[in-house]
């Protein structure tokens, strides 16, 4: 084992589909103790890109394969003078409103006269 490797240790239970923060992350030395063949990039995580693809335990080791990076998708639409952009997919758009899938797996619709 090497001493120069950092693990990626959850402090908390990461549940499905969550964003994996850096605050909810500390990082130790490689040991035997933990067993991943590839880990996550620290400066992915700190840009918060990382979301997790199964449930991830407090104290267990973050390997890439229990995460996943989504494309990054990104919908900019106009309303008047106001130009908005978001990650994610367009899902239906009218003269009324437009539905976006964010990344996360929630769905917003988004009135184009200001409305919720």
């Amino acid at each position: 084992m090497n001493a120069d490797v950092l693990v990626p240790i959850a402090k908390k239970n990461i549940k499905y589909k969550d964003k994996i923060f850096s605050y909810d992350v500390t990082f130790v030395p490689e040991s035997k103790k933990f067993t991943c063949t590839k880990y996550i990039d620290m400066n992915l995580l700190k840009q918060n890109k990382y979301y997790a693809k199964s449930f991830l335990r407090k104290g267990k080791a973050i390997c890439k394969r229990n995460v996943i990076v989504p494309q990054g998708n990104t919908v900019k639409f106009k309303f008047g003078n106001l130009e908005i952009e978001k990650e994610g997919r367009v899902l239906n758009e009218t003269d009324q409103y437009i539905k976006i899938k964010n990344l996360d797996g929630t769905i917003n619709k988004i009135y184009k006269d200001g409305r919720n």
